[in-house]
């Protein structure tokens, strides 16, 4: 993140879902939104492909838009470093327009894990004496099935069910469930399954964000968590790890009204809602870049090692595409 001027960047979509084949539109301004508002939503992309001919419009999006669920890949890095994916999912709507009398564009929507989410469904059987854990690694089983890969995963209880179980419906909805029996949290954003304990965070190295690392404006203190906007990391992951320097944070006021004082107070407080070492979770983090513009920033809502994270949940502000 040294060189944080020598913007790279590459998008490519999938031409047609039973082919490998894809093209890549690196070359093209683009300009997206890449946003995950809170855990139980899929991450989300909107990408704005900039004066294609009719000709590759069609090869994508199908001559009536009906070319749906193809592979997205939209990549990011500085200089000399290897891109990283910042998304990677599956489009569920094009959309043609006209900016002004010379620029045309192709719309992209496109949503990531949404399989495991909202159509897979699992139909198994386990016998009594299964352990917790060997039920959620029946759960990865499935969820690979559905092409799924597995990142990270925490180890879950070895109490054995009494009786055996019949799983029969939403897989998203089986692993939520055991997630939540065992305080765990499930993602498959990018379409990688991981899981990681409520109260902790990813093993990924921690990002400094700093003036001299991208940072943009104060980290400012809400009732939702610490905001904290830098240039566009994509190192910067959901349940990752972040430090700023505490002498530049900037405190929100508390409320005036009454009833909402003991609600999120303590969240605006630098005293509970921060640590002295300045270490924060990533709770919900949105991108947005343009490749022709000045927009190349991302967007984050942290809490502290251990805070408690508001019954309302967490989200970036600006709401999911």
């Amino acid at each position: 993140m040294t060189l944080q001027w020598q913007r790279n960047f590459r998008l490519t979509i999938q031409v047609d879902k039973d082919a490998e084949s894809a093209l890549d539109l690196s070359e093209f301004r683009c300009v997206f939104q890449v946003s995950q508002a809170t855990a139980t939503q899929p991450k989300a992309a909107q990408i704005y492909i900039y004066n294609l001919s009719d000709k590759t419009m069609n090869l994508l999006a199908g001559v009536d838009n009906s070319n749906l669920d193809t592979t997205v890949i939209i990549e990011c890095s500085y200089g000399a470093d290897p891109l990283q994916t910042i998304f990677k999912g599956r489009v569920f709507q094009y959309r043609r327009g006209r900016e002004n009398a010379t620029d045309t564009y192709l719309c992209v929507l496109a949503i990531s894990g949404d399989t495991v989410q909202n159509t897979a469904v699992i139909n198994q059987c386990v016998p009594s004496g299964t352990t917790v854990d060997d039920m959620g690694k029946v759960l990865v089983v499935e969820a690979q099935k559905n092409g799924i890969d597995v990142g990270e995963t925490v180890k879950l209880s070895e109490q054995k069910y009494i009786r055996g179980r019949v799983l029969f419906g939403s897989l998203g909805g089986y692993i939520q469930k055991i997630g939540k029996e065992n305080n765990v949290t499930f993602d498959w954003s990018d379409d990688v399954l991981r899981s990681i304990d409520a109260d902790k965070y990813s093993i990924e190295p921690i990002q400094i964000i700093t003036p001299t690392t991208g940072i943009v404006g104060l980290p400012e203190l809400t009732s939702e968590g610490l905001n904290v906007k830098c240039l566009l990391n994509p190192s910067l992951k959901r349940m990752g790890r972040i430090q700023i320097d505490m002498s530049d944070l900037h405190t929100q006021q508390y409320d005036i009204d009454y009833e909402s004082q003991g609600k999120d107070q303590v969240f605006k407080n630098p005293k509970t809602a921060t640590n002295t070492e300045g270490i924060f979770v990533i709770q919900a983090i949105e991108h947005n870049g343009d490749t022709r513009g000045n927009d190349w920033y991302s967007v984050m809502v942290c809490t502290a090692i251990g805070a408690a994270v508001p019954i309302t949940g967490i989200t970036t502000g600006s709401g999911a595409v």
